[in-house]
């Protein structure tokens, strides 16, 4: 999010274990377990999230929306 967008004013996501990418953001981010478990209830591959059906996307955009996320 920092060295793409400059969305961020570190690269360092605030957890202090990664990069904010979307990746770490989306799959493990541990400051948003709560959030990504209650969208995926079970484990969901990047690529469902990212590029998957209207339905996927869809979740995806209301987990983005409940963390607090911007895009």
């Amino acid at each position: 999010m920092n060295q793409k967008f400059k969305l961020a004013p570190s690269p360092t996501c605030a957890c202090g274990q990664e990069n904010q990418t979307a990746e770490h953001i989306l799959q493990r981010c541990p400051l948003l377990d709560e959030e990504r478990k209650e969208v995926w209830p079970s484990p969901t591959p990047l690529q469902t999230k990212l590029y998957g059906s209207r339905q996927e996307l869809e979740k995806t955009t209301t987990f983005i929306t409940s963390a607090g996320l911007i895009v």
